[in-house]
């Protein structure tokens, strides 16, 4: 029997800098690669030093989760500013209590 994938090492992506739009736009192929390759892996996504969240970043988080289901996907080092887009979004739930 397989274990849920909580159990599993999470595939971890790292962001840093401004995640505005242009920057979304020029790593898409490459962080879709990342949760093509995630499998039942888990996914996180760590923000620290993110000081800017763009509604283009907010669409990598939907994709994530909707790969690895709600309760396999994680937001992680999270600036107060960012926590902040994320609450006017709805996607408050993704970030790590």
């Amino acid at each position: 029997m397989n274990e849920p994938n909580q159990l599993q090492e999470p595939l971890c992506i790292r962001f840093t800098g401004c995640m505005d739009t242009a920057k979304c736009g020029d790593m898409e192929a490459e962080v879709l690669a990342a949760l093509e390759s995630a499998g039942d892996r888990p996914i996180v996504y760590d923000l620290g030093g993110v000081e800017f969240v763009s509604s283009a970043f907010l669409r990598f988080c939907v994709l994530a989760s909707r790969r690895a289901g709600p309760a396999g996907f994680r937001v992680v080092n999270v600036d107060p500013l960012v926590k902040r887009v994320f609450k006017i979004a709805g996607l408050d739930g993704m970030l790590e209590a």
